[in-house]
Parts: structure tokens; sequence; C-alpha cells
């Protein structure tokens, strides 16, 4: 046995040897795999051995290693490898059909086209669409894999890609510039692709670009025309729709709004023609505007800095240039009446009269004040309304702190009446606005404050009145004991027969020989009982009211302590050389009382008492002193001069010289007769002052200004330091009254007379109030300050706090937020603290009852000098729908300004009815603004749509608005901080329960409250509306346009945390342009598609509105940064025989960059042969061709075995599928999974010829092992034989 057994032994030898000598013989064969030999032991035996020994080995299988070989570049582009696992799946040729694998990727193309291995088996691909997908990944489905040669019949060009870049700084060509394709010098640039006809020749296509346009403010633009030159023949564009991105037709209004859905899109379709309107020619876009009024140029007036002065005064009117115009007088003066000043309309609403405040303006300054009084007149600000026993009443207490610190106020408040009558208003129960109101509420608290001390008087004659004795209890209690002095006020001078020089005329005991008077005012002081120690002294008021000048028809008063007559001698110039050369003098008498330091002299002349009544009197140019130095008599004028020196030195015995401040060396001294003697005024008085009753600059910020047209004479100084227990005080004698008129006229032709006058015993000046009341507009709440220097330590009276409070109620709201007893709070004299209201709105009835207008706006133009007056609003007038955006009827924005006429008392006259005529209102005139206008001049009427208002809208609040919540001061959530068109304020909404609807009632009353703290711009017209279905505020400017702005924050709790700022917008709008011919006829479209000029045959079925949109032929038009904004499709021509040819210029730009073609192609194709071959690592089979096809001939299959080792190899690196290696799982190069192919490479054999040689060594020793082990054998066996023998 042992010999078979070595035999078998043998046998397995050589069979190793064999297998490696076969994987040594493949070792250059791609994709080959080495096989191993595989061996096991022979074992027999019976159950009855216990022991046995094998019989031998048996070689077992011969198995291949599928490991990957390594990957060789390769020429050849059908050489393939596949990088990690998988095989080619190959179809055998013939009628077997089989389908094969193998790694070996060596295959090349047959006569046929087909993709082969050396054994001419086919490469099966999956077949793919057009886009490269596969379509089947089953075997059955495979295709064999052919090259075609050719590809394609031939295909004519009917697209052109022009991607270009033009440069931008190129010229423009000039305006009568021909195109000639030959002479570059005509043409900007050009491009060039070749284009193929239907039979595959091809053309030479070449587009030539011709700047025309460069970009400017009005159009910031840039175009080009082109032209399409396909061998020598220009082909001509033909007329393309205008389309949006989505490619949908576009259409415009008048305005040249673009629109896909015009009002009626099925008029098109109507056989209707229509203008031709092209997107190029739309024009550049403008805001819409609102109605324009510009004034006649007043260069005279406010010109180069030129200012007017705006009086409000009855007794001023006369100075004005209205009461000349009225008289037929001159009007070249600078004073204007402020009253009814301008008539103006906005959008037929209703005319409005305005009147402006008084004061001094440049243009520019009244152009704001005109704009803030029209804005306030067609606002919708309300008046406030005071109830009776609920808020027209407040108290003011004055405070002492003791040393322990607890502060003792008056046994009785001073309390303000604010339905009582005041120099502002007799009617404040009807309602009054802020201003009417701030000025009346300081005009009751000064009158309450020294009505708090006065009593009635006790005198019997002379001026008296219910003030003018005092309570000497509240006297003490104030500490105003020698802090108290008498005023004195005249009666009402009519304003239509105020003195003035000349008027009334001469007559018995009238005559008036210039504007001029003097009053004697008597005073009286001291502390005797009765008379006795009663000192009186004679003051004297002086009142002028020039007939020319620049004070002419101004009257005036002031007050001085002397009067004496200038003597008729000793008068003349200082000679030069001395110490006042050229300065005049005059004498008067020691004994006179002539102070010694006057200040200032004062000359006035009146007739002798005798001459009164005699009309021949007059002063003339030789003895007038008054005359002015312009007039022959070279007079000293009537007004205060000052006074150099007082001397005796150098005067007649018994006089002073008394020398001028001015110089006379070339008048010298006017003459002097006794005719009429001249008074000289010397002095301003140190004890009385005297002034016209007014309001200007009571309250700050309130411009508006009332006036009494009365007289005040008031005591200061030393003279306002009485006491209680004088009788000139307490009025048992009369402390001041009025005496007798220079001019010896009746003193009630100045209101002097007992009758008219009314004297009063005050403490508090009423032109410098000690609490000062004023409108915080930022936090819409009323303040009080004292004047700590008149109330607080140091002055006397001592005091340390104040405080204002209002009553307490049972029930209503105090509407003037000010705090009821016992929630005030004490404020220090010492600091700035004032007392501080809470936020409150006018609930009264509308100030202006007319419809509402906001954001009108007035302009002065300082180059041309004239005033341009805007409405506020945009839009003309536009049926509904008859443009984009318009879905209701809008009516044209308009303005008419002009002025009611006026009487010669400054009033408006009954008869001016405010007619319309051409955007003028009135029969008056405004000579200052420059209006009315004549006719239709300086008007521009609105043009466009009405600009949008501002919107912001609020997040949704999380409380529910629609049911009841509280609000609270808890985290400030009931104050809001709100913006409006760049007016700022802080909204405080009281604590109360609201719902969304009444807090947006209450935030939109105090929003349309809010007003510019400085220039007084109010806000209005904004509304607050609540939206229960997203449960959020909504707040919208009453303004409209881009300058409109809305801001607010609010509590996170209702919504109105970080909103967004709400911005308005003006519309823009364009001016289509009709296309036209080359003779400048407008061109439009017929029913039947033509263009043309004539309308005969369709002039009644024309479009109407909105209109077809089409592209300008053949011109680009870029933006500033260089982007293609139209044409944005392609561009179709007609020209070429049996076809049309579309151009793409999409991909054009216009950058700071030199010309270059960038992006040129096109879709046409000759007859196409194979020129290249891909295949990419997703085993994708792609052939190019001459024609530029390119073509996916399909996807290679790899195949892949649950066991590699079970395949049959059958020669060639190839193999086929057994049971053992299951069948074939198919897929794509670089699934997962499967490898990916590397074209142009090869797999090698995955033979290690190191190893092999091992292993063929290891094999022949294996061998030589057996040899031996069966020689023994024989050997042994031999040896038995010859034993046996």
């Amino acid at each position: 046995m042992s010999f078979y057994t070595a035999l078998t032994g043998l046998k397995g030898a050589q069979t190793d040897i064999s297998t490696t000598s076969n994987n040594i013989a493949n070792v250059g064969s791609n994709g080959f795999k080495k096989s191993r030999a595989e061996f096991g032991d022979i074992f027999g035996s019976t159950p009855l051995q216990a022991k046995s020994v094998g019989v031998g080995t048996l070689t077992k299988s011969i198995t291949q290693q599928f490991s990957q070989g390594n990957i060789a570049a390769s020429s050849n582009s059908l050489d393939m490898a596949i990088s990690g696992q998988g095989f080619f799946a190959l179809q055998a040729g013939g009628n077997a059909q089989q389908t094969v694998y193998t790694r070996n990727g060596a295959f090349n193309v047959d006569d046929t086209g087909f993709i082969v291995d050396s054994n001419g088996q086919f490469l099966l691909g999956y077949p793919v669409d057009d886009d490269g997908a596969v379509s089947d990944k089953t075997l059955a489905g495979a295709n064999k894999l052919q090259l075609k040669s050719e590809f394609g019949a031939p295909q004519q060009t009917s697209e052109i890609s022009m991607g270009v870049n033009l440069a931008s700084d190129t010229p423009v060509l000039p305006a009568d510039n021909i195109f000639d394709a030959n002479d570059p010098d005509t043409y900007s640039a050009n491009s060039s692709v070749t284009i193929f006809d239907s039979a595959g020749n091809p053309q030479s296509a070449t587009v030539f670009y011709l700047k025309t346009q460069n970009a400017t403010d009005a159009d910031p633009t840039f175009k080009y025309d082109t032209k399409l030159i396909v061998d020598g023949l220009e082909i001509t564009p033909k007329l393309t729709r205008a389309v949006d991105p989505q490619e949908a037709s576009l259409f415009i209004d008048k305005f040249g709004q673009q629109t896909t859905v015009p009002q009626n899109p099925a008029y098109i379709l109507e056989g209707k023609g229509f203008p031709l309107y092209k997107a190029d020619d739309l024009g550049a876009p403008v805001e819409s505007t609102p109605a324009k009024l510009v004034s006649q140029g007043i260069e005279t007036l406010l010109g180069e800095g030129r200012s007017i002065t705006i009086v409000t005064d009855p007794l001023l009117f006369k100075s004005t240039n209205e009461y000349a115009a009225l008289t037929g007088a001159d009007q070249t003066g600078t004073t204007f009446w402020g009253k009814d000043f301008l008539l103006i309309d906005i959008d037929a609403s209703g005319a409005v009269s305005i009147d402006i405040p008084p004061g001094t303006y440049n243009g520019t300054q009244l152009a704001a004040a005109v704009e803030i009084a029209t804005k306030n007149a067609f606002g919708d600000d309300k008046k406030i309304l005071l109830e009776d026993n609920v808020d027209n009443k407040f108290s003011i207490d004055l405070k002492i702190t003791s040393g322990d610190g607890l502060s003792t106020g008056l046994s009785t408040a001073i309390e303000v009446d604010l339905h009582s009558d005041s120099i502002v208003t007799d009617e404040p129960e009807l309602g009054m606005t802020k201003a009417t109101f701030l000025s009346h509420a300081q005009a009751r608290i000064n009158d309450s404050m020294n009505g708090y001390i006065q009593a009635a008087s006790n005198a019997s004659t002379n001026p008296t009145g219910p003030g003018a004795g005092v309570d000497t209890t509240k006297v003490t209690a104030l500490n105003a004991d020698g802090k108290l002095f008498k005023k004195l006020v005249g009666g009402e001078i009519s304003k239509t027969d105020i003195p003035k020089a000349g008027v009334p005329a001469a007559s018995a005991n009238n005559l008036r020989t210039s504007g001029n008077d003097i009053v004697t005012v008597i005073q009286n002081t001291g502390a005797g009982t009765g008379n006795a120690g009663t000192d009186q002294f004679t003051r004297y008021v002086a009142y002028s009211n020039d007939s020319v000048g620049v004070f002419a028809d101004k009257p005036q008063v002031k007050a001085y302590d002397h009067l004496v007559d200038a003597s008729t001698v000793g008068t003349g110039v200082h000679a030069a050389g001395t110490t006042f050369a050229g300065k005049p003098y005059f004498e008067v008498t020691i004994a006179s009382g002539f102070p010694l330091s006057p200040e200032t002299v004062r000359f006035m002349q009146f007739p002798a008492a005798g001459k009164v009544s005699d009309s021949t009197q007059a002063l003339t140019a030789t003895n007038n002193w008054t005359s002015l130095p312009t007039d022959t008599a070279q007079g000293f004028g009537d007004k205060d001069i000052a006074v150099a020196n007082v001397t005796t030195v150098g005067a007649t015995a018994g006089s002073y010289r008394v020398t001028l401040d001015v110089d006379r060396s070339v008048l010298g001294f006017p003459t002097f007769t006794a005719d009429n003697t001249v008074q000289v005024l010397a002095k301003p008085s140190d004890h009385i002052v005297a002034y016209f009753e007014d309001t200007e600059g009571l309250v700050e910020g309130v411009d508006e200004a009332f006036y009494s047209n009365k007289i005040v004479v008031q005591e200061i100084g030393a003279s306002a330091r009485r006491t209680m227990a004088q009788n000139t005080t307490n009025d048992t004698v009369a402390a001041l009254e009025f005496g007798v008129l220079s001019s010896h006229n009746a003193l009630s032709t100045l209101g002097f007379d007992d009758a008219s006058s009314q004297l009063t015993t005050n403490w508090v000046d009423d032109r410098d109030p000690a609490i000062k009341i004023g409108y915080d507009e930022t936090e819409q709440r009323l303040t009080f300050d004292a004047d700590n220097a008149q109330l607080g330590l140091g002055t006397g009276l001592g005091m340390n706090n104040f405080t204002v409070y209002s009553q307490t109620l049972v029930s209503g709201t105090n509407g003037l937020g000010i705090q009821a007893y016992g929630n005030n709070v004490d404020v220090s004299l010492s600091t700035n603290d004032k007392v501080i209201g809470n936020s409150f709105i006018n609930d009264g009835a509308d100030v202006q009852p007319q419809n509402k207008r906001f954001g009108m706006d007035v302009y002065f133009d300082t180059v041309n000098s004239a005033f341009e007056f805007k409405s506020g609003s945009t839009g003309e007038t536009l049926a509904a729908n008859s443009a984009q955006g318009v879905s209701a009827n809008q009516t044209m924005s308009d303005i008419s300004i002009g002025r009611y006429k006026l009487t010669t008392s400054g009033a408006t006259d009954g008869t001016d009815l405010a007619a319309y005529v051409a955007h003028k209102i009135g029969l008056g005139r405004n000579q200052v603004m420059g209006f009315p206008r004549d006719g239709e001049v300086g008007y521009t009427a609105a043009t466009g749509i009405v600009s949008t208002p501002a919107v912001a809208t609020g997040a949704e609040a999380l409380v529910d608005m629609q049911n009841a919540f509280t609000l609270t001061t808890a985290g400030d959530e009931n104050k809001f901080n709100v913006v409006v068109n760049g007016v700022s304020a802080f909204i405080e909404l009281p604590e109360r329960n609201y719902t969304g609807i009444t807090m947006a009632t209450a935030l939109e009353a105090r929003i349309n409250q809010m007003q510019h703290p400085t220039t007084g711009q109010p806000v209005g017209g904004v509304s607050v509306t609540y939206n229960g279905a997203t449960n959020n505020l909504v707040f919208t400017t009453g303004t409209t346009g881009d300058t409109s702005t809305f801001k607010i924050e609010g509590a996170l709790r209702f919504g109105l945390q970080d909103i967004p700022l709400g911005i308005g917008n003006t519309t823009e709008i364009k001016t289509p342009v009709q296309a036209t011919d080359e003779l400048g006829r407008p061109l439009f479209v017929s029913p039947t598609g033509e263009i043309t000029t004539r309308t005969d045959d369709f002039a009644d079925n024309i479009v109407e509105d909105f209109y077809p949109l089409y592209l300008d032929d053949g011109e680009l038009t870029f933006n500033k940064s260089g982007a293609l904004i139209s044409p944005i499709t392609e561009v179709t021509y007609d020209g070429l025989p049996n076809a049309n040819i579309t151009v793409d210029f999409s991909e054009a730009t216009q950058f700071a960059q030199p010309f270059s073609a960038q992006n040129v192609g096109q879709n046409g194709a000759a007859s196409g042969r194979l020129t290249n071959l891909e295949i990419d690592n997703y085993g994708n089979v792609l052939a190019g061709y001459s024609n530029g096809e390119n073509v996916s001939l399909g996807k290679i299959i790899i195949a892949n075995f649950n066991n590699n080792s079970g395949l049959k190899q059958i020669g060639n690196s190839t193999f086929t599928s057994t049971a053992a290696s299951g069948d074939p799982e198919l897929g794509e190069a670089a699934e997962d999974g499967f490898g990916n192919i590397l074209s142009g490479s090869l797999e090698r054999s995955n033979v290690d010829i190191t190893e092999e040689l091992v292993n063929l060594i290891t094999a022949q020793r294996n061998y030589q092992a057996a040899a031996k082990a069966m020689e023994t054998t024989t050997s042994m066996t031999q040896t038995i034989i010859n034993i046996r023998l």
C-alpha cells in the first residue's frame, strides 16, 4: 500500500507544479486571476480497525484568486480596468448568445463598430435615454455597445447665443452714423459664428454692435443697436412681444407700469388695433407728483436774504402794506398783516384762511411758518374743552418748610378758574386750541395770583377797580408786603381811530399837529393817615404814531421821569477843536428839575393852549425841532437821543447846557420860535413802565399773540415795593391816575379817562410770570414751573416748595391731566424741577371741520425768490381700473391759493365769498407771498398715481385683545415711543381696561396730537386699527410718499416690540413714447397684426388704458452695473430662406473689460462623423461627432457574484456563472459594491512571480520526496521478493 500512497503524493506534487506553472505562464495575461491547488488526505478503515494509516492525498480543487491586479495605463480609450469589484459582461458571438464575464478590459472595435474583446465577444451596456439615464437594468434589455461612425442628419441653425462682453468705455457713435459692415468706424464691436443651412452647408453669421447711448441721470441705461449679417445679407428682427421671466406677455398702462393681466385681457383677441409701444422707449421712471403752485417773484421783499415783519396787533394794521394797498398809499414797506394771511384749498376740500404769528421772517422762515399753519388748518387737531366743576379749575399752593422738615402751605390755595375771561378770550367755555389755551391759562394764572391779594377799592374817585385795594391777611400769608405795585390799565383804543399825525382833523379842541402826545401820570406813595405824609410825583408817558419812516403807523409808548420846556436861547453847535466839537446843545432851566444824568432826551412840540382851535397853527420848517433830519428844517426827530453832557459851563445863568450825542457839524442847529414850545422828555423812568397790553412771548413755544388795544402803566423798581399799610396801597388814596394830554385832547382819545381805566394792586408781573405754564410736546402733558428768583428764599417771600393740583372728583376725569388733590407732589423751588401733569388729549370739537388733508409742503426758492406750494398727495384723475393699481376712481390732487379781501380795520370783507377762478381764491392779495397768480400761471397739475402711506404692522399680541384686558404701569407697558415723519413723542395711556379696538382709538388720538417741540410741525392723520383675525395693531400715516415714516416701540405683550419701520412709497411712473417711422409718424398695430401709420380702418376699434408691449428692434439695454435688462427673451430675425433664426443675448454684459466673446454658439450642424470617444468612471460611453453632437451610446454593465470562486474559467480570463457562483448581480460603476471604470487602463494579472517561484521549488521538493518514497517502497518490495525467492 505504501507504494500507492507515495504515488498519490507524486501525483499531487505534479498537480501543484502544473498549477504554479500555469500561473507563471499567465503572468502577462490581462485580467488573469491566479489559481491555487487545494489537497486533502485519503483515509480508509473498517469498524473493526481501532487504528489505521492514511492511504495518501487527493486533489480537491483548483481555485481562482480574485484579488485586484495592478492597473497599468494605456493609450487606447477602449482599454478599461475595473478598480474595485465587478466583471465586464460580454456576449459570445455566433448562435450561443452566452453571457460571459471578465476582468480583461482589452477591447477594440470590430468592422461593424461593436466593442469586442480579442475573442470577438461583445461588450454589454445598459440602454440610456437622451439625457444619459439608464432605462433598463436587466441582461435581457442589455445592448451590445456600438460606435457609429456617423450621427445625425444636417440641422439648420435656428438659434444663436451671443454671450459677449461689450466694453463699458466704448464711445457712443455719432448721431449721423451710417452703418457699414466693411467700415469698423461705423460700429462698436462685432462677434461671428458659423451657422448651417438645411443642407448642412456652413454660413458666416456676424452680429454688429452700435453703441447709441451712455447712461445719464434722466435715463441711467446704456444702449446698443444690433445688426445681424449672414453671408453679407442683413437679417432684420421681427416685432417681438415683451414678456416677463415666466414668458407671460406684458402690457403697459399709460404710466408705463407693466402687467401680465390687463384690465380686460380678452380685448387683444377681439380684433382691435393698438398704438405700438416698445420696452426701451418707456422713458425714465419719475415719481408721481402733487399739484404745485408757484408764486410771483418777490425779489424786492425777500430776495438776497431780506426779511419782512408780520404783525397781528390791530393797532398796527395801518402800518402794513395791506392797509397801504386799501388806501392807495405807497406799498414799499416791509410790514405785513398776519391775520387771514392766505386762503388755501387742498383737493377741493374747502377753502381755509390761515393766520401767521407775529415776528420777523426771511423767505425760508416764512415758508416754514405758512406750512405749519396750513397743516394745522387742514389737520385733525381738536379743541381743549373744559367741563364746569370737573377740569375748569385748579389750585396753586406755595409752601414754607419749617425746621422739622414739614411744609406749610397757604390757608387758602390760589384757585385758577379757566372758565373766567382773560385778555385771550371771553368765551373759554366754548373750547380753545392748544395755543389759545396755554396763553389763556397763563393769563388766568397771573390774574389769579394777583387777585389772591386784591380787595375792593376804598377810593370814591379816580381810577379804581375790584382789585385796587389789598387783602392784608393774604398779603401776610404770602410774605408779599413790600413787594406790591400798582398797575393802571387804560381803556380800549379804537383800532380804526388810533391817534396819528393829522387824525382826527383840525377842529375846535381837537387839533393834532403831530402823531405824538404826552400824558401825565400822577403817582402817590407814602404811609400817612389820610393824605398826611403822602408823596406825589408826576411821571410822563410819551405816545407816538408816526406818519412816515420805519415807525409809521406803529403806535409806541414809553415812560419818562421828567418833562421840561426847552429854552428859546442858548442853542448851537460846539465849535471845532472843543471836547464836543460838532455836537449840538440847548438849554433848560435849572429850576425845571432837569436831571444831571438824563441818559436820553426826546423832543415833542404841541400848540399852546390858546392856539388849540386855531387851524392855521402848524409846525413849520423853520421852527420844528421834531421834524426828521431829512426835512428842510433838518430837525432832530421825535425819538430818543443820547445825551453826551449836562453842565452849567457856558450856559445862561440859571440854566443847564445839554449836549446831544449826535453830529450836527454840517446841519447846524434848527431854528426855533416861541409859537410852539419844544417839550423835552428826559430820563427813561425808573419808577413806571408803559406798554401796550398783549401776550407776545407770554408762553414759551406759543407764537400766537392776543391784544387788548389798551395802554398799561405799571410801577417798577423802587416804586414796586409798596406795603399794605400805606393808604396809597390800600387805595384809600389813589396811587396812580392819568392827568392830561399835552395835545390838549381828551384823555379818552387814548383810553386814559377815569371811566375806562382800571387800577389794581399786584405782586406778580404779568410780563414775567412767577409761575409759568408750559406744554411738553414729547410727553403730551402740562408743566408748571415756579421762578425761585421771585418766590424762593432771599426774595422776601421765602417760599420753599410749590404744588399744583385739581379738585378731587366724585365722578368724571380731569381732562388736563393735572393731579387731583392728594395725589399731587410738592416741588422744590431751589431746583429746576417742575410740576408735571399726566398725559392728556384734546377732546373738544375739531379745530377745522373741513375735510382733512396732510403732507402739504411750502418751500421758498432762494434762487428765484418765489414760494412753492405742494398739495401733499400725488395723482391725477383716473377712472377705476384704468391703470395698474387703481382699483377705484382717483380724483386729482389740487391746490388753490388766494386771500380774503380785507377792510381798513384788518377784518375780512363780508362781500368776499372766496370764489374760485383758475386756482385763485378770494378777492384779496398777499403781496409778500406773491399770490394769487393770474390764470394758470405758476400752476403745475398733479401727475401719476396716489402715493402710499407708511404702514407699521405690529406682531401678534400675546394677550387676546378681542376681549377686555387691563393696561397697567407694570414694566411701563402703558408707554409707547412713537416717531412719525421725524416727530417723536412718548405716548402714555391711562391705566384702565381696554380691548384691541379701544386701545387703537386711544393710541390714535394721542399720536395725532403729536407736534415737533421746536418747529411746531404737527403730525395728524395717523390711523390705528386693530385686526381681530391676526390679533395685532396696524399703524398708517396720513401722509403719503417715501418721506412718510412710522415707528413705534411698545410692550411685547401687545406685539409692539422691535416692529419694523414703516416707510411710504411715492409711486414711480413713466411716460411711454409711441414708436414712430422714419418720418416721425406714430405707429400702430392693426387688428390684422400689420404695423401701420394709418388708423382709418380701425379708428373706432383701438384698445384703451392697457397696451401690448414690444421689444425695440434689436436694441440691447444695460443698466449701470453692466447687466442686460432688455431683451430678456430671444429675438427672432426674419430673412433667411425658409427659416427664422433667434438670437439669445441673455448672457451679454457690459463691464469695464475689453470686448470678448465669452459664450457664442448656435444649434445648427452638418452631418457628423465620430471624432472622439470618452468613457467616464461611471461607465458612460460618450461619442463626439464633427457636427458638434455628443451622444451617449450606453452605460457599461458591471456584474458581481456572491461567490467569485464558483465561476467557471473558460479561457482568455473569461468566466461563466455556475450554481456555485450564483446568478450575477448587475449594477453600475461607482455604485456601492461596484468598482469604478478606468478608461485608458488595463488590469494586469494578479500573479506574484516571486511567490510562484517559491511555490514551484516547494512543489518540486514535494515531488522528489514522493518519488523517494516510491523508490524506497520498491526497494523494500524487491527485498521481500528476494527473501521469498
